[in-house]
């Protein structure tokens, strides 16, 4: 059972509140929050490394225990009662403040401490953040990093994620985005494609050549580009759309097609000759690469200390750049 008699933490809380620390058992509350955020209980089971069965066994307590059905369970979908609004609710306070106030026992030493699971794309934690990763963990011993790649755009509170880094600015407004550093963009085509196919000199031109699309972050088959500092925009075609930009730049380099991908995936095949930039005056706006996280009132020090820690690097190597 969770019994807690904390001045720090009841500056936060009020009377109701209290009492459910006082009186509900602090696994239940967890697996329940878990529910909700995951918008299932094979989802919270996965996040908090339990059998389903226990899961529903912890929420079916803590109802017994309140006598108040806090879920509506279908076969299709999990839905909160009116009831299980209000206590969720409720858990999101208790849940910061005890946050809070473990963090304040432990400011004397300011040493981050507990587990962050972090997502990110492929190529940019491929090619980016992994190799600065062991810089931030030999700063921050007591942090545990799960580091999940994919170029999906995961859902971060289904999936329990603390922060996730991604390429373009959010669209859901629930989310707290942190903007970390510009990603220049490029125009690039391998020498032999270029020698056989001529070489643009005007994004019109680009309708006449093979232009391999990435489509993760659009589906629209345009690219977009600057001219005289207003953004336009062109419909191309190509051979090739992927949702990884590493495959379309190895299919440039192998003389398929024009590529328009951010620096970080093409830097190396530039230097090293196998791609050639084209069309540099009509680069497009440069992509943000933004710290994502829940929204909440309270942001762990682990977490300040990784957003700070990627400003520190990131917004560095863009200005070198």
């Amino acid at each position: 059972m969770l019994i807690i008699y904390t001045d720090a933490i009841n500056t936060h809380i009020n009377k109701r509140q209290l009492r459910i620390m006082q009186q509900y058992d602090l696994i239940e509350l967890r697996s329940f929050m878990a529910v909700v955020e995951s918008g299932s209980f094979k989802g919270a089971a996965d996040n908090l490394n339990a059998s389903t069965a226990a899961i529903s066994r912890r929420v079916s307590a803590l109802e017994s225990s309140l006598s108040t059905r806090l879920l509506n369970r279908t076969t299709r979908q999990i839905d909160l009662t009116e009831a299980g609004k209000q206590f969720y609710d409720d858990l999101q306070h208790i849940f910061c403040a005890l946050d809070e106030a473990e963090e304040r026992l432990h400011k004397e030493h300011k040493a981050p401490r507990g587990s962050l699971k972090i997502a990110a794309p492929q190529s940019f934690g491929t090619l980016c953040f992994a190799p600065v990763l062991p810089d931030f963990i030999r700063r921050y011993p007591e942090i545990d990093i799960q580091l999940q790649l994919d170029d999906r755009q995961v859902d971060i509170i289904a999936e329990g994620i603390d922060i996730a880094i991604r390429i373009g600015a959010p669209q859901d407004s629930s989310l707290v985005a942190t903007c970390i550093a510009n990603i220049p963009r490029v125009f690039c085509a391998s020498p032999d494609y270029l020698q056989k196919h001529g070489e643009p000199k005007d994004p019109g031109e680009l309708v006449r050549h093979n232009c391999l699309h990435y489509n993760q972050l659009s589906i629209k088959d345009e690219w977009r580009y600057e001219k005289n500092g207003k953004t336009h925009s062109l419909n191309i075609r190509g051979t090739l759309s992927a949702n990884n930009g590493e495959i379309l730049r190895d299919a440039a380099i192998a003389g398929t097609g024009i590529i328009l991908l951010p620096e970080f995936i093409v830097s190396q095949a530039l230097k090293t000759g196998q791609l050639k930039a084209i069309l540099s005056d009509y680069c497009p706006k440069p992509f943000g690469l933004y710290a994502v996280r829940p929204s909440r009132k309270f942001t762990p020090l682990r977490i300040k200390r990784l957003i700070e820690f990627l400003k520190e690097v990131f917004t560095d190597t863009a200005e070198s750049n």
